[in-house]
C-alpha cells in the first residue's frame, strides 16, 4: 500500500520524518484502537456504526462486524485467557460478545451491566490497567442542533473491578477520553477533553485510587490546535496525545510538560493511538470524518481511516486484556 502524502503543515512547525500510510477505508467515527499480539492484530470501533473491526497487517485485512441492536459501541478490549471473547461499550453499558475477528456479525452481547445511569450519557473511551481492571469514562449526549457540540460535566470515569464492581473514580467530567499509565503504575494520564489538557494522577494499581490531579499539559497556553482526544504512551514514559478538530498527534514529556514532536496526517479529526506491530513500533492512528462538510470530505477524503506511523524512533506497549469473573 503506498504511503499518502503528508498534509501542509498546520500552526506547529516541526520537521516530519515519519512514513503515514493510510491502512483502512475511511469510516465515520474510528476510535479505541487496542494491539493485541496473539491474532496479530489491531482492534477498533466505528462508534456510532455500531461496529467493532480488525486489522490483520500480516495479511492487509480488514475485518468488520455489527453489534445488531447497537448503535454506540464504544469500546473494544480482548479478555484474558478467553479467545474471541471482548468486552465493548455498549451506549451507557458495558457488555461481553464473542467474535471470531472475521464473520460480520458477533453474538448476543452478554453479562450487559450499566455503568453510567446519567439519562442521555454514553459511555466513551475504555482501556485495562496492568492488573486487568477495565477503566471507561462517559460523556453528556449531543446538543440539539449543534453537531458534535456535547453537554458539559455530565460524565464520569469508572473502574470496574474483576468481580464487576463499579467504582466511580471522577465526577463532573465533559468528555472522558486518553488513558495511558506509566510503566511503574505509579501515574495515570488521562484526557478530559473539554479541557484543553492533558492530566496526571497518582496511582495507587492495588486499589484504582487517584489522587493529586495536576495539569501536565495545557493545549491553549501551548498555542496547540485541537482538541485533546484518546493517547497512548511509549516504553520511554512520553505521551502521543491525538488532536481532535486537527490534523495532528503530539508527542509529550509529561515529566517536564515539553512537546517533542507533531505528527500530521491527511485527516480533519485525530482520535486516538496505540502502538502495535510484531515490534511494536508501529503507531496505529484512528481519525473520524464526523459531521464534515462536502468540501472538507473533498480536501481530505481520508477522515475517518486508520493510518500507520513508522519511523518514529519509539515503540509502545500492547494493549492489555481486561481479567473479567463472569
Amino acid at each position: 500500500m503506498s504511503s499518502l502524502t503528508q498534509p501542509p503543515p498546520s500552526s506547529i512547525q516541526t520537521p516530519q520524518q515519519y512514513n503515514v500510510e493510510r491502512v483502512s477505508p475511511a469510516m465515520e467515527l474510528g476510535e479505541g484502537p487496542h494491539w493485541y499480539s496473539p491474532t496479530g492484530s489491531l482492534y477498533f470501533v466505528d462508534l456510532h456504526q455500531g461496529k467493532i473491526n480488525r486489522y490483520h497487517p500480516e495479511s492487509n485485512s480488514l475485518f468488520s462486524a455489527k453489534i445488531e441492536g447497537y448503535n454506540d459501541v464504544t469500546v473494544i478490549i480482548p479478555i484474558e485467557d478467553k479467545p474471541d471473547m471482548f468486552v465493548v461499550g455498549l451506549g451507557a453499558s458495558l457488555g461481553i460478545v464473542q467474535w471470531d475477528g472475521c464473520s460480520s456479525t458477533t453474538s448476543r452481547p452478554k453479562y450487559e451491566k450499566l455503568i453510567d445511569e446519567t439519562p442521555g450519557n454514553r459511555l466513551n473511551d475504555g482501556k485495562a490497567d496492568a492488573t486487568g481492571r477495565v477503566w471507561v469514562g462517559s460523556m453528556g449526549p449531543e446538543i440539539e442542533g449543534n453537531p458534535d457540540h456535547y453537554y458539559k460535566y455530565r460524565g464520569s470515569l469508572f473502574s470496574v473491578e474483576l468481580d464487576g464492581t463499579v467504582n466511580k473514580r471522577l465526577s463532573n467530567v465533559s468528555i472522558s477520553n486518553g488513558m495511558a499509565w506509566s510503566s511503574d503504575n505509579k501515574e495515570f494520564y488521562y484526557v478530559d477533553t473539554y479541557k484543553f489538557a492533558v492530566e496526571s494522577y497518582d496511582f495507587d494499581i492495588s486499589t484504582g485510587e487517584l489522587s493529586n490531579g495536576k495539569v501536565i499539559f495545557d493545549l491553549t497556553a501551548n498555542k496547540v490546535a485541537g482538541a485533546p482526544d484518546g493517547m497512548t504512551i511509549d516504553t520511554n514514559g512520553n505521551l502521543w496525545v491525538a488532536c481532535y478538530n486537527s490534523n495532528h498527534i503530539l508527542k509529550i514529556d509529561p515529566k517536564t510538560g515539553t512537546l517533542l514532536t507533531t505528527v500530521e496526517l491527511p485527516a480533519y479529526q485525530i482520535t486516538s493511538a496505540a502502538f502495535g506491530g510484531p515490534k511494536l513500533d508501529e503507531l496505529y492512528v484512528t481519525t473520524a470524518g464526523y459531521q464534515l462538510t462536502d468540501e472538507q470530505r473533498a480536501k481530505r477524503p481520508y477522515s475517518g481511516a486508520v493510518f500507520r506511523v513508522t519511523n518514529t524512533g519509539s515503540t509502545g506497549f500492547e494493549g492489555v486484556s481486561a481479567k473479567i469473573h463472569v
